[in-house]
C-alpha cells in the first residue's frame, strides 16, 4: 500500500502561544541567536509576532488615551464618557418609550380645512 504524507508545513514545533515565557527566550534569540535551519527561523518570527502584536495594539491604546481625537462621535462614545453611560444607565428617568396607550380628540375636518384654506392667497388684479 502507498501511503503519501503531504508537508504542508502547518506543523506545530516549538513552545505552545500560551507559554510566554519560553516565548519571549526563542523571541530574544532573534535578535541574538542566528538560525541554523529554516523551521528555528521561523518559531522565532512565531514568538516574536505574539510580543510585536501585544506591542503594537498597547501603543495604539496608549496613544488614543494621550491625545484622543477631537471629534464628536469620539467625545460621546470613547472611554472618558463611559462612566457617564453608566450612570444613566442605573438612574431613574421616564421611559423612552410609551408605556400606555396615548389617546387624544382632534377634529380633523376642522383641521384639515384649516390647513387647506389657509394657504397662501393669490390675489389677480
Amino acid at each position: 500500500a502507498l501511503v503519501a504524507r503531504r508537508g504542508l508545513g502547518e506543523t506545530v514545533r516549538g513552545p505552545a502561544v500560551t507559554d510566554v515565557a519560553k516565548n519571549l527566550k526563542v523571541a530574544c534569540e532573534f535578535f541574538t541567536k542566528g538560525a541554523k535551519s529554516y523551521s528555528e527561523f521561523k518559531q522565532q518570527c512565531v514568538s516574536l509576532r505574539i510580543f510585536a502584536f501585544a506591542g503594537v495594539t498597547a501603543g495604539c491604546a496608549f496613544c488614543l488615551a494621550w491625545d484622543p481625537p477631537k471629534s464628536s462621535y469620539w467625545r460621546r462614545w470613547g472611554p472618558s464618557y463611559w462612566y457617564h453611560h453608566i450612570k444613566t444607565a442605573f438612574s431613574s428617568k421616564p421611559p423612552l418609550f410609551l408605556t400606555s396607550k396615548v389617546s387624544h380628540e382632534v377634529d380633523v375636518p376642522s383641521v384639515v380645512a384649516a390647513a387647506l384654506f389657509r394657504g397662501p392667497v393669490i390675489r389677480t388684479t
